[in-house]
């Protein structure tokens, strides 16, 4: 892969793209149902889920009990590691998730219950974020793949930012602007809502004057099926990846994604994620 071809790769798509139709959105079912298959296809949510459960409960050392607000919780696979880890030793966790999709929102009920960790203590709220308030301070809230879909980014955080205990912890795991989210933003039906990403979560943090620090998880997202098959195999994975019902997509303008995803080192191409800690003074 260069720098040049992936340029060059990505300016003949942008020229198909002009004057297409907007793809179809996906509903709220199938976007869990392509979630499933696209994470299948990916390393990262395995480093996520041990990088939460090691990195985090150290930071909480002396939270007893510990309260944890999940926003965009999906069927909760990434907070179950993290909830049994801090429920270690015999802590006390009460660890609440938001999530406006229903079957995801029983999915993290049902999977935090199955832990059957005697200390824990999970609920789930179906709804807007924006509209909750946790009743009481939060010694971490986190959004993991969630900021990307709030209208406001500086109000959500700042919502967020109103719900942590002084000497908090605010947690954000946002996508890099790189070569994959690029192929999701420029082809994703955003429609008047601006997709953010992990630099306008730093800039809004550093707008408040928060202390970070960022890490970043290298993963890899296979999209074998996708280069071979991406009307049939390869669909689901397809779908999450551009954020739209692919099955609409022109020939031309698919010719152009797969040209491109070639150009960026597929069949595995990087799935980078940055995650951002900041305390709360």
């Amino acid at each position: 892969m260069t720098t040049t071809g992936t340029a060059s790769s990505l300016d003949r798509l942008r020229v198909e793209v002009v004057g297409s139709a907007p793809l179809p959105p996906l509903t709220g079912e199938r976007y869990a149902l392509t979630h499933a298959a696209y994470e299948a296809a990916s390393d990262q949510r395995a480093l996520l889920q041990g990088w939460l459960a090691h990195a985090l409960p150290p930071l909480l050392a002396g939270c007893d009990p510990v309260r944890v607000v999940g926003v965009g919780v999906g069927d909760g696979s990434v907070d179950a590691p993290l909830a049994r880890a801090l429920s270690e030793g015999g802590r006390q966790v009460r660890y609440l998730g938001v999530e406006p999709h229903a079957p995801s929102a029983m999915g993290f009920a049902g999977r935090l219950a199955a832990l059957h960790v005697d200390t824990l203590i999970p609920s789930v709220v179906i709804g807007d974020f924006a509209d909750h308030d946790a009743g009481h301070p939060a010694d971490l809230v986190h959004f993991v793949h969630s900021l990307y879909y709030v209208d406001d980014l500086g109000a959500a955080l700042d919502h967020a930012l109103s719900m942590v205990r002084p000497g908090g912890l605010l947690v954000a795991a946002t996508a890099p602007l790189e070569p994959l989210c690029v192929l999701t933003e420029l082809l994703c039906p955003w429609g008047e809502h601006r997709p953010w990403f992990a630099h306008d979560v730093r800039a809004e943090l550093d707008l408040r004057r928060l202390e970070v620090h960022a890490e970043t998880l290298v993963g890899r997202l296979d999209v074998t099926e996708v280069l071979i098959d991406p009307c049939g195999r390869g669909e689901a994975v397809f779908d999450f990846l551009v954020g739209a019902r692919t099955a609409a997509m022109s020939a031309p303008v698919r010719e152009h994604v797969l040209d491109y995803l070639r150009a960026i080192g597929g069949p595995e191409v990087p799935h980078p994620l940055d995650i951002m800690i900041a305390r709360v003074p």
